[in-house]
């Protein structure tokens, strides 16, 4: 079973080296490595060259944003199954693609999330996400979803589900988790395991001014695909946010 990684990165060269390194260190022999590049203009596309022999496709091009560039990579993809790795991200191990290929396999399932570990600056652990041990289709009413990065899906259900969104800047990810969820035909499972280190700074690592943005459009999300939901229902979201920043090990 032919697994693609999709890299998308703009202008952080001092990052996607070590990105790369970590897909084509993976034991799993059947890894398709695409990285799509959104027109840099530091020095990230060169670093990306000079390691081509470790990538399967490079592209490098405008996007309108960070959805389009990995519905871009989908298209483009050959693998079965598709997983995603931000620039800055690394794999935890370098079992990390095998034991989530191995899961669905052997649960014979569509889906699997698994949990990350977020790591700052000084290469501390920021937060530990663990969403995915207990995570259930209704949170989403709550804004909880598993965390995105951890996701290898197959193919075939992007297609029908018909990629990603790029009405949103921030919560694409979110929406296709919604869409994933309403349908209630897929097969999913937790692998109960730390498959991604993230570096901080992504996306949803917004100021107070982005937040309430995610949440607007969060609840549009939920109501478009009729959840069940209020607002003030996010306040779990926090919740388990501030139980992830304690409790790191």
């Amino acid at each position: 079973m032919v697994v693609t990684i999709i890299t998308v990165v703009k202008n952080d060269v001092q990052n996607i080296e070590k990105t790369i390194n970590s897909v084509f260190s993976q034991t799993y022999e059947q890894v398709e490595h695409i990285v799509i590049d959104g027109s840099s203009t530091d020095g990230t596309l060169d670093i990306i060259k000079k390691n081509k022999k470790k990538v399967s496709v490079i592209y490098s091009g405008k996007d309108k944003n960070l959805y389009q560039a990995l519905n871009k990579g989908i298209k483009m993809s050959n693998g079965e199954v598709i997983g995603i790795l931000h620039s800055g991200d690394i794999y935890a191990s370098k079992n990390s693609i095998k034991k989530s290929l191995d899961f669905i396999k052997k649960k014979r399932v569509d889906i699997v999330i698994s949990n990350l570990k977020v790591i700052n600056i000084k290469k501390k652990v920021y937060r530990y996400v663990t969403t995915s041990n207990f995570f259930q289709p209704c949170m989403l009413s709550m804004g909880i979803q598993p965390p995105h990065p951890t996701l290898f899906i197959k193919k075939k259900v992007v297609e029908k589900l018909k990629y990603y969104s790029t009405d949103y800047k921030v919560v694409g990810d979110f929406d296709f988790f919604c869409k994933i969820f309403k349908k209630k035909k897929y097969k999913w499972g937790n692998l109960r395991q730390t498959t991604i280190l993230q570096s901080r700074g992504g996306l949803s690592d917004g100021n107070i001014t982005d937040k309430i943005a995610m949440s607007r459009d969060m609840s549009k999300i939920l109501d478009r695909n009729n959840y069940f939901f209020y607002r003030i229902f996010f306040i779990f979201k926090l919740l388990v946010r501030i139980k992830e920043t304690i409790f790191k090990k």
